[in-house]
């Protein structure tokens, strides 16, 4: 088989795998509360009416980030509606154009057909790099124009024809460009510590001086902060330059240089985190660095030394920032896939040698397909009970009905992430206040979240907290009243109703206003003697597995102090 149909069978091979890993089930994963909610709701903010120079959560600017990811989204919702699946599609299309983009980068290192198609699989299936590709963050777009600029510098750089040098050039300034435009100047320093490194080290190897590669380099980097810089100067003129001190100097460098402390850690927090970073080719990329370190150092395959610093360099710089997470580290993973590719390609001769009696073709095709039917179907099964822990769309479904009745649904002391769950959901914006002990008014609603477990309220995913505040009709003789919402349905409970205390009521109906004429049941009936014959007090209401339940004490005769805990 020629090189080119080999090279379009493994094009077509890797695309299609990739087509179906990442948009299989795509939409039945809901977005997680935390930065998807917030992202989305920013999104939704800007698609429905909002300021597009300035991205906004609930009406007040948000400032972390530039507003490219919430273009992007916005324009999925223009596309697909405002759900799960649009907020997400700008993560799952850049991480498609990413598999695709390695395997391109890889055959312009020279990779086999069989080493670039090893690169884009690796990729595809690391475990940080599939679950990031389903959420609804701007770290997935940002590693794309990272590695979109460093493909871009490393094909101009061996470009012989001119239009193509230009091409390639143009590829690298707009991937400088969207970096920053989608997450500030971290999409210029990742890969121009690479870019700049690799020419340095370069020119000492070939000891030459190669003027192209530096007019490139500054050109494209002058380009690229000249298109970002569009931007700024329309935010201090529309904003002033307070804002604009904000965005470009707080949140650019503040995390860096530790003056925020926004998820502060120590320089060794990433190698304690070794362990679980790219798996499961960790193994394979360890042996693969330690391979090129010892051919680097022999003089030999000097194109992978572009690799090598694109991971290495960026490592290095993330564990000096102040601020650290996992997902931080998501645009190395394209270089770890070209390593990875390259040394599975090269694997040591004793272990070729074992597999040389196994049809490799038709046993990689079987792994292929285990691989993809195990990716797909461990997603679609954790899906549903990471809806029901992290989903906020039942909150603000209840919130929805509750605006329907009339009520007014307040945030209290909003967490970003609440803030945007309810402009993503209820697609407009809610009032916000503190928290005061009076507690609701009448005919208003508080959304809060709140890691104590009070059960003053329905309890949601992410210890949200939905409270009514309507003040309850008096049903008869009742004290200590408690509502829960459930389903749709109210529900009322109290001490000493009808009965004396000696057995417990329970009330239902449609809405508050409703309860005094709803219907009633009695679910729990004194014993004739011994415990709970007595005073049965204080019951509350709690929703347990999707289903009502009641706590109450449980009193025995003679003193209502002396008791225990009983259930219904």
């Amino acid at each position: 088989m020629n090189e080119i149909k080999m090279e379009r069978r493994a094009v077509f091979l890797l695309a299609a795998t990739a087509l179906l890993v990442l948009f299989a089930g795509l939409g039945f994963r809901e977005i997680e509360s935390g930065d998807e909610t917030r992202a989305a709701g920013i999104a939704a903010e800007t698609f429905f009416g909002g300021t597009p120079l300035v991205p906004r959560l609930n009406g007040t600017p948000f400032l972390e980030y530039p507003p490219l990811h919430a273009w992007l989204t916005a324009g999925s919702y223009t596309l697909f509606g405002v759900c799960d699946f649009a907020a997400k599609f700008p993560s799952v299309l850049a991480a498609f154009a990413l598999v695709i983009l390695t395997y391109a980068f890889a055959r312009k290192l020279k990779f086999s057909v069989w080493e670039a198609l090893f690169s884009g699989m690796a990729l595809l299936f690391s475990s940080q790099f599939f679950p990031e590709s389903r959420t609804c963050r701007v770290d997935m777009v940002l590693a794309f124009f990272i590695a979109l600029s460093l493909y871009g510098f490393y094909a101009m750089s061996r470009e012989e024809r001119r239009w193509g040098t230009i091409g390639y050039w143009a590829l690298f300034a707009l991937g400088l460009a969207g970096g920053i435009y989608t997450k500030g100047l971290i999409g210029i320093v990742l890969p121009g510590s690479v870019i700049g490194s690799w020419i340095v080290i370069g020119d000492l190897l070939e000891r030459s001086w190669t003027p192209r590669r530096w007019i490139g380099a500054f050109t494209g980097g002058v380009l690229a902060l000249g298109m970002a810089g569009i931007w700024y100067a329309l935010l201090w003129h529309a904003e002033g330059k307070e804002m604009f001190d904000t965005v470009f100097w707080t949140n650019n460098l503040g995390r860096f240089a530790g003056t925020q402390t926004d998820h502060a850690e120590s320089v060794f927090y990433y190698f304690q985190k070794l362990p679980t970073l790219f798996l499961p080719w960790l193994p394979i990329l360890l042996a693969g660095l330690a391979a090129i370190a010892m051919n680097l150092r022999a003089g030999r395959n000097r194109e992978l030394l572009y690799p090598f610093l694109g991971i290495l360099l960026p490592f290095a710089l993330l564990c000096a920032a102040s601020g650290k997470r996992m997902v931080y580290l998501l645009p190395l993973s394209v270089p770890c896939a070209l390593v990875t590719g390259w040394y599975l390609g090269h694997l040591p001769r004793r272990i070729r040698q074992l597999t040389e009696k196994i049809p490799l073709r038709k046993a990689g095709m079987a792994l292929l397909l285990l691989a993809t039917v195990t990716t797909i179907g461990i997603d679609l099964v954790t899906a549903q009970r990471m809806n029901r822990k992290k989903s906020l769309r039942p909150l603000f479904e209840a919130c929805a009905t509750l605006e329907k009745q009339g009520r007014q649904v307040v945030l209290i002391d909003a967490a970003e992430r609440t803030e945007g769950a309810a402009c993503f959901y209820l697609q407009h914006r809610l009032p916000e206040r503190k928290s005061t002990p009076a507690g609701p008014e009448r005919n208003e609603c508080w959304v809060l979240r709140r890691k104590e477990n009070k059960p003053d309220g329905q309890l949601y995913a992410d210890h949200h907290l939905l409270l009514d505040g309507c003040r309850l009709p008096s049903p008869g003789r009742i004290a200590a009243p408690m509502v829960r919402l459930l389903n749709g349905k109210y529900y009322l409970i109290g001490t000493n109703e009808f009965t004396d205390a000696h057995d417990l009521w329970l009330r239902c109906a449609d809405s508050i206003d409703a309860l005094p004429d709803g219907e009633r049941a009695c679910i729990f009936h004194a014993t004739p003697s011994g415990d709970c014959s007595g005073c049965n007090w204080a019951p509350e209401l709690h929703a347990i597995g999707g289903k009502l339940r009641c706590l109450f004490a449980a009193g025995t005769p003679g003193d209502w102090k002396e008791g225990q805990a009983g259930s219904a």
